[in-house]
């Protein structure tokens, strides 16, 4: 056994390992094959020696016993010959006979000597005596004396002779049986040899298969749960050992393909689950852990943009812009800490999930948060000023689901963006339900047919002019039950489910009925109206413009279409092929809340636009924020130099539009100059005003 569990823990080959059982198993049989023919070679030649040797001895002994009847004939036949002559070769005969078979007790007693031997020699003695003097008689005495002396002496002991010569005889018979019954005996001893040998042998063959297949299987089948276990997802699982060089190899490629395995698998999660930039979860992984912790308890989730990255990323192009989402991911890092989780969800925009906390003690957190951000960052040698809004929601009181809570988030954000605040908390909203706005876009559908759609125009004062020069074309929803609808709650809505196509189309032939009417009266005005990215991403859009203008009569260029930088970036190339075809029928474009999106200064400068429309969240305070006011005035310089018109939406102060004035913006929009109006009293209030001259 120590040798069997030597030569399995020795590092061999398959090849060599089966090898050495084979020559151990063909040993076995070369040994039983030397044996059997060994003892059937002296089982053949004792069996020879015995029957030549017992054989002999039996013939010896019928010829002695033979050869004394031959005598006794011959005797018989002397005692009655009364002729001499005719005796003699009666006697030569009869001692011829005598001879040979004394010849032969001779040889028996010599090759087996005993007391039976010993007593056919005495008889042969006395009956030698006696036949003499019977012969003797029988030449001196006559016939008749010598056959009674026979009949009393000689043939007693002639019989006895005999008697004992054939018991010799069957002795020797009985001897050779005896032999034969041995030699049986010894056939049977050498089976019973060959039969162990080769049950041995079995056994050991067996014994080496076992181990052959031992020391295969087991590994293997050790193998084979380590590879149900990496197709489970189980890495952990240790790789088996093996002492045969195929075996190792093949256990070293398993080693191998887990690692692989591992390695692909680390580096999918990381591209399905982080975000590249930033190294911080992506939208995907966010939105997994946001569902699993709004199942296990309470907690905040808020969302985070970054005010002003567009400009900033435009001014200084991609690369600081890349650095400085890297250095907010940082930042929040340092303020989030696990089990809560930090993610970017998008270019600009980060969310926070704080976990198992009430939002009056999240509040703390997130203003700290909020300052952290305010802190300048230094990027390649220049100081920036960060500012970030945020959108908040707790749950489960904002929501049970991490749908309904990054909508509920959003629209905080939304909120929080548009007061111009740091931070807004969904519990300040409603969020429509399903049914609502299924009832939402049912009314929808109605009111574009009742006619309860309204327009409002919020003027364009033109500072080179010294005049209001434009207006805005604004959508009200006069409802019958509910009153005057603002944009913000419908026209969201009407994007989402794509019903803006119906409604932009009835905006521009409203608008252009009015400025027809207006030019009729003597009133030249160009009015802007605003179309979302399905609008833009429609082919019929340039075909519907050019039937609507051809239809009122009016030039293309009184018309001018507001895009938001949002809807240029969709989809790129359609956006600026449309673009393209607008600007060739002769419509001005307009690029709305510039800024607040995403469009690169690169892609600014090859659209086919007219002017640029600053986003109210950077004229507002302007003559009191140094930022905004570099912001601002970047930006003019950019029109400037691009030949763009420029306008400054949301003035709302006279300290603004001195500020934009002595600036030089072209164009000026917000309550400072005028709110939205309906048609009548637009022109009531042109007619007021004079609009002639700088308010």
């Amino acid at each position: 056994m120590n040798a069997f569990m030597f030569w399995r823990n020795t590092g061999t080959s398959v090849r060599t390992r089966l090898l050495q059982a084979f020559s151990v198993l063909l040993a076995f049989l070369l040994l039983v094959s030397v044996l059997s023919l060994q003892r059937f070679d002296e089982l053949t030649t004792t069996i020879e020696e015995l029957v030549d040797d017992r054989a002999r001895r039996v013939m010896l002994a019928q010829k002695a016993n033979h050869q004394a009847q031959n005598a006794s004939i011959y005797l018989l036949r002397l005692l009655q010959t009364p002729n001499r002559e005719q005796r003699v070769p009666l006697y030569l005969n009869m001692d011829a006979a005598l001879a040979a078979s004394d010849a032969a007790i001779r040889t028996l007693t010599r090759d087996t000597p005993s007391s039976l031997t010993a007593e056919v020699i005495t008889l042969r003695q006395q009956y030698g005596e006696l036949f003499q003097i019977t012969v003797e008689q029988i030449e001196i005495s006559g016939l008749e004396t010598a056959r009674q002396h026979f009949e009393q002496h000689t043939d007693q002991v002639l019989q006895d002779l005999l008697a004992a010569t054939f018991r010799l005889a069957e002795n020797q018979q009985d001897f050779m049986h005896a032999e034969a019954e041995r030699l049986k005996v010894m056939i049977s001893d050498t089976r019973l040899i060959i039969m162990l040998i080769l049950f041995s042998s079995l056994l050991v063959s067996a014994g080496l298969a076992v181990l052959v297949a031992k020391s295969l299987s087991d590994p293997l089948q050790r193998a084979v749960k380590v590879a149900a276990a990496v197709a489970a997802g189980n890495y952990s699982k240790q790789i088996p050992t093996s002492n045969l060089i195929e075996i190792r190899r093949l256990l070293r490629s398993l080693s191998r393909m887990r690692d692989s395995i591992v390695q692909r698998e680390q580096r999918i999660w990381r591209l399905a689950y982080t975000d590249s930039l930033t190294e911080l979860p992506n939208r995907t992984q966010f939105l997994e852990q946001l569902s699993k912790a709004v199942k296990e308890g309470c907690g905040v989730l808020a969302l985070l943009d970054l005010n002003r990255f567009a400009q900033i990323n435009n001014a200084l192009g991609h690369e600081v812009g890349d650095e400085l989402l890297q250095a907010v991911a940082g930042r929040l890092n340092e303020c989030i800490q696990v089990p809560h989780l930090v993610a970017r969800l998008d270019s600009d925009e980060f969310s926070i999930l704080l976990r198992d906390i009430e939002v009056e003690k999240a509040k703390p957190k997130i203003m700290a948060i909020m300052q952290q951000l305010r802190d300048p960052i230094e990027l390649q040698g220049q100081r920036l000023d960060m500012d970030a809004s945020l959108g908040v929601a707790c749950f489960p009181a904002d929501g049970q689901s991490a749908s309904v809570l990054l909508k509920r988030a959003n629209i905080a954000l939304k909120a929080a963006k548009r007061r111009h605040e740091s931070c807004a908390f969904a519990a300040e909203f409603t969020l429509p339900e399903p049914h609502e706005h299924l009832s939402l876009l049912g009314e929808m559908r109605q009111a574009l047919q009742r006619d309860e759609f309204v327009l409002h125009y919020q003027p364009k004062f033109d500072i080179r002019a010294g005049r209001v020069t434009a207006v805005e074309a604004l959508v009200r929803w006069q409802h019958p039950g509910k009153g005057m609808v603002p944009p913000g709650v419908f026209i969201p809505f009407a994007e989402q489910t794509g019903f803006i196509r119906n409604i932009t189309p009835w905006v521009i032939d409203q608008a252009l009925s009015d400025l027809a009417e207006w030019r009729r009266q003597g009133i030249e005005l160009i009015v802007s109206v605003n179309i979302s990215a399905l609008d833009l991403m429609n082919a019929d859009l340039i075909r519907q413009v050019s039937q609507q203008l051809a239809d009122y009569d009016l030039q293309p260029a009184q018309l001018c279409l507001e895009i938001t930088e949002s809807a240029l970036m969709n989809d790129p190339e359609t956006a600026q092929q449309h673009l393209e075809q607008l600007s060739a029928l002769g419509v001005r474009l307009s690029i709305d809340d510039y800024g607040a999106g995403h469009a690169s200064l690169a892609y600014v400068r090859d659209l086919p636009v007219h002017e640029l429309k600053i986003d109210r969240a950077f004229v507002s305070a302007v003559d009191q924020s140094p930022r905004n006011a570099a912001i601002v005035w970047s930006t003019i310089l950019l029109c400037r130099e691009l030949g763009l018109v420029v306008v400054a939406e949301g003035v709302e102060t006279a300290s603004e539009i001195e500020w934009l004035t002595t600036h030089k913006c072209h164009l000026l929009q917000g309550y400072g100059i005028a709110k939205p109006m309906s048609s009548d009293r637009l022109l009531n209030w042109l007619s007021a005003s004079k609009a002639v001259e700088a308010p």
